[in-house]
């Protein structure tokens, strides 16, 4: 097992802060991304989520269940590979602590969330892989008529709004942690801050955060209607807080 704790000072270079901070929940999110390969909805909305991401690929791991996982950059993720949790001491500076059974990942992460490469999502990706592949070969050989279009035009609109939420959680955990913590309970500067799960059921994408080791379960839904539930909250109702941020956005 490989821990390294590092330090990213941003004191003298705030302005990057922000920048950083998303990119490192940005890949963590990546890496945690999963679905159960038994149900075909969450299969299909499992690949059209990874075929947006750009360098992104899926594959397959057989646990009890079979399941399915990302493939960034040529580093297949599953549920062990990386663990990092954040903690933001001060306003521009963050201490993550990395661990993981491959030294690699933790090289990798560190690289990654350092450099200047931009992480995109919510693009098309034209590097498909096998699962992919075979899918749009199948699509090429029928015959696309009006309703299929409009289906394929839903889909897209669908998956389109479950990244604008993701893009909606990554501002409203930044700006909690830019919040001083004096009199705001809702502030995580000096909290541990996990994210342990992400997983597509059927059109559902649900995440697993870990504050202070008090699990936050949020689900982001397609559905105009209701696009975040708190499935499960902590005390300091962060999850709500969340949730109230994201809506005032209304980036979806």
């Amino acid at each position: 097992m490989t821990i390294e704790e590092i330090r990213y000072d941003f004191t003298e270079h705030g302005e990057h802060f922000q920048n950083f901070f998303s990119k490192i929940i940005k890949l963590i999110i990546i890496s945690k991304l999963n679905c159960q390969e038994s149900s075909e909805t969450s299969v299909k909305y499992f690949n059209e989520i990874v075929n947006n991401i750009e360098d992104c690929k899926t594959h397959r791991v057989k646990y009890s269940k079979s399941m399915m996982f990302t493939k960034f950059l040529e580093y297949e993720f599953t549920y062990q590979t990386i663990k990092a949790i954040i903690k933001i001491t001060s306003k521009n500076l963050i201490d993550i602590r990395f661990e993981s059974i491959i030294s690699d990942f933790v090289k990798f992460f560190d690289d990654l969330s350092s450099n200047i490469k931009t992480i995109k999502w919510n693009v098309t990706n034209i590097n498909n892989n096998g699962f992919q592949e075979n899918r749009k070969i199948k699509e090429e050989k029928s015959n696309i008529d009006s309703t299929n279009t409009k289906t394929n035009y839903k889909e897209k609109n669908e998956i389109k709004t479950i990244f604008n939420l993701l893009e909606s959680f990554i501002e409203a955990l930044y700006y909690l942690s830019s919040i001083s913590p004096d009199n705001n309970k809702d502030s995580l500067i000096g909290k541990m801050i996990e994210i342990k799960d992400v997983s597509v059921n059927r059109k559902n994408l649900s995440i697993e955060i870990l504050i202070d080791e008090k699990i936050i379960i949020i689900n982001f839904s397609p559905k105009k209607s209701n696009p975040i539930s708190i499935v499960l909250d902590n005390d300091n109702n962060t999850g709500k807080t969340i949730k109230e941020l994201i809506l005032q956005n209304k980036n979806f």
